[in-house]
């Protein structure tokens, strides 16, 4: 079975900040340089593998910006392909952020910390749950401030420059939560009109879950209106499986343990002290 499929989020330069420190410490940033050397990594072993260019799938949800600072890599990284997943809003041109992003930034700006939300009437696992309209009205109840054109969001010029790139516009749902709680028909008629927004960008027929949450019912869905191919998180298809169904892994900053850190550190000492005698 081959591995899954890298799934990103943000991308944070030197050590991050504010809200970036909120994504990072929850896993859903990683530092640009450690993700350029990983990402290289994979593109060597794609490479001596023998898989054809651009076979490796490298994918990238929710319509942040950080992506721009790869885009000169992928010109190089000839064996990977990278895919934007997008929802429909963001497709049309919003530069909104997402509800939790939304949240995270006002936590930054009153040093609130995650663990004291519960105390302000909100859930972050209640909310995944609720439509993003919902989710949007609580933090507005709230008084968390919109970010209704939000420059750390891709612009759709900038869609346009990377899709001219040849990366891969692909579909994030018409809704960003999870979508496990629509009935049916509602989902149907949902993922339809998503299907559309991607198809007027000559985009691909890609589904990737938002939360990397479906089960058999919301993907036979969304295989009936449509689209080819799903995505999800790896450990949210253990209990079935289904050809059209890709699974991710975010990736996260990889820490050395003690035992990997002393070893690096032999490794490098010979090399030190080669350039002291130089």
């Amino acid at each position: 079975m081959s591995a899954p499929v890298p799934c990103l989020h943000r991308v944070h330069v030197g050590e991050p900040h504010g809200a970036s420190a909120i994504h990072a410490a929850l896993g859903m940033s990683i530092g640009l340089e450690p993700l350029i050397a990983r990402l290289d990594t994979l593109h060597r072993r794609a490479e001596a593998e023998g898989r054809d260019l651009r076979s490796q799938l490298v994918t990238f949800d929710d319509g942040w910006a950080d992506p721009l600072h790869l885009a000169p890599h992928f010109d190089e990284w000839t064996y990977l392909q990278p895919v934007l997943f997008l929802t429909a809003r963001q497709i049309e041109g919003s530069q909104e952020l997402l509800p939790l992003p939304r949240l995270y930034e006002w936590c930054a700006q009153t040093q609130t910390p995650l663990a004291e939300l519960e105390r302000h009437g909100i859930s972050r696992l209640a909310m995944k749950l609720m439509p993003e309209k919902d989710q949007h009205q609580l933090l507005d109840a709230l008084g968390v401030p919109r970010s209704p054109c939000s420059p750390e969001m891709l612009s759709r010029e900038q869609i346009h420059e990377l899709a001219a790139r040849g990366w891969i516009i692909a579909s994030h749902a018409h809704d960003h939560c999870d979508l496990r709680g629509f009935d049916s028909d509602e989902l149907s008629t949902g993922l339809a009109a998503a299907l559309r927004s991607v198809s007027s960008v000559g985009g691909k027929p890609w589904l990737a879950w938002p939360e990397g949450r479906c089960c058999g019912r919301t993907c036979g869905v969304a295989a009936s209106v449509g689209f080819e191919l799903q995505f999800s998180l790896a450990q949210e298809t253990k209990t079935f499986e289904r050809a059209d169904l890709v699974p991710r892994e975010i990736y996260k900053e990889q820490v050395l343990n003690s035992h990997d850190a002393s070893r690096n550190e032999r490794r490098s000492r010979p090399n030190v002290l080669a350039k002291e005698f130089q």
